[in-house]
């Protein structure tokens, strides 16, 4: 399918809203309900449970997104469904009453991510339908990263408007706006993706015997390798975001400063997007995306280098840091949907929504357990982020906020470089699955 420019940035437009819910649910819901009376055990008890239930229903809506079947067509008909449950689930967790009750916020949270899921899965797996050429694809997947980092940095910097006023915001009050935003956006932006995009036609096509399929998809080499390099990006992305405002606080005494770099992340993402796209046309998808994980390395292994209050050196740092930003997803996206035509070789299957909620689920995997890891090594240290830190304390901090996203981001990039997927492999996929249709 040929795609203007306009037709693209209208259906890629939902990943701005979805992409904007992503940073509340870090830095503004968790205090918010901690203020509204709830302990922080049971705030981070629930946040940390739900997201659990995130993951765990990440591969069951992937297989029921692959199993509608309307004459509307799978993608869009749970796209639909979806935008209801989770505008429901934004309202109710952005806007609680005057005191919040630890089941309300649970069944709250849940709504919310079940709409979230599900929305997220189908307009992703929609994406990868609309091509199948090798690098349309990475112009698709650019396209939607880029609209997505946008919304990020937009839901961002709402609160950044408020303190340049000199509004006095509560949390209550920048939930609400953030809450708002996506409210008021996310039937606008749906409407934008269904009456722009027609949903390629479903292929008529024998389902394969589930142990067949299993088989194929266990010995599927490129699958496992991108799951895997997926996970390693998804724990490094992960460590630097958690410490994030311990280092530049605690370790270079930039408190300030800490939203600052923060918004530059997303910026930076934001403009590399169409410059690994263009990369990846050139040397291919799987080199440009080792390409920009080792250019994210010099950051985090420079980073043990910077002194405290060293804002330039700081801030170009974070450029090498944020290359991954803007480069990894799109590109992990774009060469999923060319293992997808491998699986579909083996099996006959068409299961784009599965093999999306995979790649979801290790990203997520790597966020959760990033936390888990570099939380007790900091501890082990002896950081304490309200004390003081004596200079043994803080060379601790450097040595594994440098070293461990590093090493993690070296292991990607071997994994990548040896990609068994490249443009004429695909080419050849894509010849052999039209032959048999």
């Amino acid at each position: 399918m040929n795609l203007s420019m306009s037709r693209l940035i209208a259906f890629s437009s939902p990943s701005a809203t979805i992409a904007a819910l992503g940073l509340p649910i870090i830095i503004i819901l968790p205090p918010l309900y901690a203020e509204l009376g709830l302990s922080l055990t049971v705030v981070g008890s629930i946040f940390m449970l739900t997201r659990f239930f995130d993951v765990a229903t990440d591969p069951v809506f992937g297989v029921l997104g692959d199993r509608i079947n309307t004459r509307w067509g799978r993608r869009r008909t749970a796209l639909v469904v979806s935008v209801p449950v989770l505008l429901l689930g934004v309202y109710l967790v952005f806007f609680p009453g005057e005191s919040a009750s630890a089941t309300g916020l649970l069944v709250a949270l849940l709504i919310m991510y079940v709409g979230w899921t599900m929305f997220s899965l189908s307009h992703t797996a929609w994406a990868s339908e609309l091509s199948t050429d090798y690098d349309v694809r990475s112009r698709i997947m650019g396209t939607v990263q880029f609209l997505g980092l946008l919304g990020a940095l937009t839901v961002l910097a709402l609160p950044t408007i408020l303190d340049l006023l000199a509004i006095d915001a509560s949390m209550r009050d920048r939930a609400a706006i953030m809450g708002a935003f996506v409210l008021l956006s996310l039937p606008l932006v749906s409407g934008a993706a269904l009456f722009s995009t027609p949903e390629p036609p479903r292929r008529q096509h024998e389902h394969a015997h589930w142990r067949e399929a299993l088989r194929a998809f266990v010995q599927n080499r490129p699958l496992r390798r991108l799951l895997l390099a997926d996970l390693l990006c998804g724990i490094q992305g992960g460590i630097n975001g958690a410490v994030h405002f311990f280092f530049i606080g605690n370790v270079l005494a930039m408190p300030e400063h800490a939203t600052t770099f923060l918004v530059q992340l997303f910026l930076v993402g934001l403009l590399v997007v169409p410059v690994f796209v263009r990369l990846s046309y050139k040397i291919g998808k799987h080199q440009a995306l080792a390409i920009a994980v080792l250019t994210t390395s010099i950051g985090t292994a420079g980073i043990f280098f910077v002194p405290p209050e060293s804002f330039w050196l700081t801030f170009v740092i974070y450029i090498f840091i944020a290359t991954n930003t803007g480069a990894r997803e799109f590109l992990m996206r774009s060469i999923m949907a060319d293992v997808i035509d491998q699986d579909r070789l083996e099996t006959g299957e068409y299961r784009s929504a599965l093999y999306y909620s995979m790649l979801t689920l290790t990203a997520k995997i790597g966020l959760a357990a990033s936390v888990g890891i570099i939380y007790p090594m900091l501890d082990m240290v002896g950081f304490d982020p309200n004390g003081v830190n004596d200079e043994a304390t803080i060379t601790g901090v450097r040595i594994l906020v440098a070293t461990s996203p590093t090493v993690l981001l070296f292991i990607t990039a071997a994994i990548m470089f040896r990609f068994p997927l490249d443009r004429q492999s695909q080419m050849a996929l894509r010849a052999e699955l039209e032959t048999r249709r």
